[in-house]
């Protein structure tokens, strides 16, 4: 009698792990379009001026310097890079076991491709954080944060 529902719970869990899958997708989407729109904004605001000078009053002003802050925070540092690379890494390594494992109880081949490709990319990040942690020390970007 516990198990009774056991086949719901399991079609509950696939159809929340392929929402999460698609809301991320599109999270990424969404993301990719506004840095891509902030950068058309940028680069139309630098065509405005008309030579470096006015470029330079324009910094000195306090609109100009509320602006530079801006474009530094949205900048961030060698650390922060690599530790949300190293965050992003393990969420995917764990969740690409989890769809493979939910793929094998429903028979879903989808959810098989989204599991391995979860792990692939989960281990990418890693990688790529170990990387840039390595380049940054060698460097020694990171001193003086």
């Amino acid at each position: 009698m516990l198990f009774e529902h056991e086949g719901f719970v399991k079609d509950m869990m696939a159809g929340l792990a392929m929402i999460g899958f698609f809301g991320w997708a599109i999270y990424l989407v969404a993301s990719f379009l506004r840095w891509k729109q902030q950068d058309a904004m940028q680069k139309h605001l630098l065509e405005k001026f008309a030579s470096a000078q006015d470029f330079a009053t324009f910094v000195q002003s306090p609109v100009g310097q509320k602006y530079v802050t801006s474009l530094s925070t949205a900048v961030s540092s060698p650390r922060n890079s690599i530790l949300s690379s190293v965050q992003i890494g393990i969420v995917l390594l764990f969740l690409g076991p989890g769809l493979i494992a939910v793929s094998g109880k429903h028979s879903l081949w989808i959810l098989d491709v989204l599991g391995m490709s979860s792990t692939c990319l989960g281990m990418g990040f890693l990688v790529s954080a170990a990387a840039s942690y390595f380049l940054v020390k060698k460097a020694g970007l990171g001193e003086k944060e």
